[in-house]
């Protein structure tokens, strides 16, 4: 379990590192998968994550990828699934990303 010291610790390095990451909305992230993993996984994945340019929000943080430890990755939760297609996840969905690379320019705003 993650402790408010930790959290607060946690959310204000990141903000150093990102400061476009608000300290609030990092809080607030922590505190929603507080129970899912101890703070030595996370601070491996958040700090992985926020060293990614391409990485605009700190919500990826909490996402199954090789950004977490391997032992941590079996207490992370589940990820959302997407609302289009059947046992795809919603942040990385094959089916989703193929339309879009499929889709002509000039329909890019219709794109799931």
């Amino acid at each position: 379990m993650i402790t408010e010291p930790q959290a607060r610790a946690l959310a204000y390095l990141l903000h150093e590192t990102r400061p476009d990451w608000g300290i609030t909305s990092l809080l607030s992230l922590i505190d929603k998968h507080k129970d899912a993993v101890n703070i030595g996984p996370l601070i491996i994945a958040a700090t992985t994550k926020a060293l990614e340019p391409t990485c605009k929000t700190p919500g990826p943080i909490f996402q199954p990828g090789s950004h977490w430890p391997v032992a941590a990755k079996a207490n992370l939760p589940r990820p959302e699934p997407c609302r289009m297609h059947i046992g795809e996840q919603a942040h990385n969905c094959r089916c989703c990303a193929a339309d879009a690379k499929a889709m002509p320019p000039e329909h890019e705003s219709e794109t799931p």
